[in-house]
This record gives structure tokens, C-alpha cells and sequence, in this order.
């Protein structure tokens, strides 16, 4: 059985950011370019590996990538889907004007040198990862049930709670750390407002 604060942590299916990149597409807008086909196949994938899990609830960043996945999800392994706006993904420019990929690998290279962090004293354009941490911890306990949830989200997220990179459409299971568990006698929380 799972205990409170267990969960799996699902990235979503490739995304058409050629899109993205065909219509120029700037800041958030870029986030809502669908799957690929790939990404479908791989979110179908997913939902199959997944089969038989004890999970009783989806929770999905609102990007359209993730989102997308979790449909597929949600809609293969009849589970409620719920979306939580902290899940999305980091943000490689906070001003949301970026334009191209270019930009996005930019801020990653940059973001990787500095270690994830800002330098002492100054500021990025680019999320720190302990911000991203935070937000996300925040969710996940909040929404902690006594039989695990899946929870779609991305790329970056995902390595900055596991320290593990995955790949579109893996899955990791994912503990709270002691210190963001809820207390044993808390009582159990109502789930997010979902769908089916």
C-alpha cells in the first residue's frame, strides 16, 4: 500500500514545439502547443505502464503538454484528473516575451551553470530551482492522498525534486521529503475539484 505524500511523477509526451517555433509564438502561448504525435504514443505508453496502480487522482500542470497527457491518463486508467496552476513548468524567462527555443536553451545553459540558483546579490530572467521546488512541494502537500496520486508536470520539475532527468512519457515514484510530509494525525485532505 502507499502511505500519505506518495507519488508518481509522470512527465508528459513530446510537444509540436515546431509550432511554436513556425508561428513565432511568444512567452505562454508557447505552452500551449499540443502533443506530438510521438508525444500521444508515448502518453498512451505511459497510461499502459501504469495500469493497476492504487492511485485514485490525477493532478496536471496546465500546460497543454502535460495536460494533454493527463487526458489520455485519466481517460485509460478512469481516474479523476485535476489541474494545479504550481505545477507548470520552470519558467526560462520571467517577463514571458521569450520567442524561440534559443531563448529557452539560453537560460538553461545559464541557469546550469550558476547551479540552478541565482548568484548572491543579483537576479536572473530565468526561475531559480529552489523557487520551483517550493511551489511544487506546496501542491504535493496539499494534495497527498492515502493511496498515491499521479502527478503530470515536466522536464525541469521533475529533476529539481528527484535529481533525476526523465525522459517523455517515464515516470518515477516520489516521496515527500520528512520535513514537507503532512503530520500521521492530520486528517485527510478532500481532493482538488476533478473531472472524469
Amino acid at each position: 500500500g502507499w502511505a500519505v505524500g506518495a507519488f508518481i511523477l509522470v512527465r508528459h509526451g513530446s510537444a509540436s514545439y515546431d509550432l511554436a517555433e513556425a508561428r513565432r509564438l511568444r512567452g505562454g502561448m508557447r505552452d500551449w502547443v499540443p502533443l506530438s504525435p510521438r508525444g500521444v504514443e508515448e502518453a498512451e505508453a505511459a497510461a499502459a505502464r501504469l495500469k493497476g496502480t492504487s492511485a485514485r487522482l490525477i493532478l496536471s500542470s496546465p500546460m497543454t503538454r502535460a495536460l494533454q497527457t493527463a487526458a489520455i491518463l485519466s481517460r485509460r486508467l478512469d481516474l479523476p484528473l485535476a489541474v494545479e496552476f504550481d505545477l507548470h513548468e520552470w519558467l526560462p524567462d520571467l517577463t514571458q516575451t521569450y520567442d524561440s527555443s534559443k531563448v529557452v536553451a539560453d537560460a538553461a545553459e545559464e541557469m546550469a551553470r550558476c547551479g540552478g540558483e541565482w548568484p548572491e546579490g543579483a537576479s536572473r530572467s530565468w526561475e531559480p530551482l529552489s523557487q520551483v521546488r517550493r511551489r511544487v512541494l506546496d501542491v504535493l502537500r496539499r494534495n497527498a492522498q492515502p493511496d498515491g496520486v499521479i502527478v503530470v508536470c515536466h522536464g525541469t520539475v521533475i529533476p529539481a525534486l528527484t535529481g533525476r532527468p526523465l525522459g517523455c512519457g517515464e515516470h518515477i515514484p516520489y516521496r515527500l521529503p520528512p520535513e514537507a510530509r503532512p503530520p500521521a494525525d492530520s486528517p485527510p485532505r478532500q481532493a482538488p475539484p476533478a473531472v472524469r
